[in-house]
């Protein structure tokens, strides 16, 4: 299937950088919140969250629809930067399944510790997008696995 509905790899490419500078800036959950469908799936080491209010308890925290609490990744980790290595996509006309690899270095401080720790990883993430107006981008996230495979430290 093609035609003006087909997502391209330059539009994925650019979406892909603008997802990682919102959670590098922590931008505002209303703004992150426009990158995700409603029923995004999204598959982090810490947890599995259902639908974009999970995924807004993970930005900012919050109270997980399973009833756990979080703490939000945006209260923990800071001086974070996100460099995108590759982004390969499979794409199906309004929607792709995209391989992207980025390299993420953060810093984090957990009281009383006298000093925050610092982590510097290659993550191999598999995504699904599809066509959506709901941001410039034209697309947002429907699944996201940020553990595709073991992360590389370092």
């Amino acid at each position: 299937m093609t035609g003006h509905n087909a997502i391209t790899q330059e539009q994925i490419q650019a979406f892909a950088t603008a997802w990682y500078l919102a959670l590098d800036q922590h931008a505002p959950i209303e703004e992150c919140l426009k990158l995700v469908s409603d029923d995004v799936e999204m598959i982090f080491p810490e947890a599995t969250l259902h639908g974009s209010s999970d995924f807004a308890a993970w930005c900012v925290g919050g109270t997980y629809s399973n009833g756990e609490k979080a703490p939000g990744v945006f209260n923990i980790f800071f001086d974070e930067n996100h460099n995108v290595v590759s982004v390969e996509s499979k794409i199906s006309g309004d929607q792709a399944e995209v391989d992207v690899v980025v390299a993420w270095q953060a810093s984090w401080f957990i009281p009383p510790a006298a000093k925050s720790k610092r982590v510097s990883l290659d993550a191999i993430q598999k995504w699904t997008v599809r066509r959506s107006d709901k941001n410039a981008y034209g697309m947002v996230v429907t699944s996201y696995n940020a553990m595709a495979k073991p992360f590389v430290y370092a």
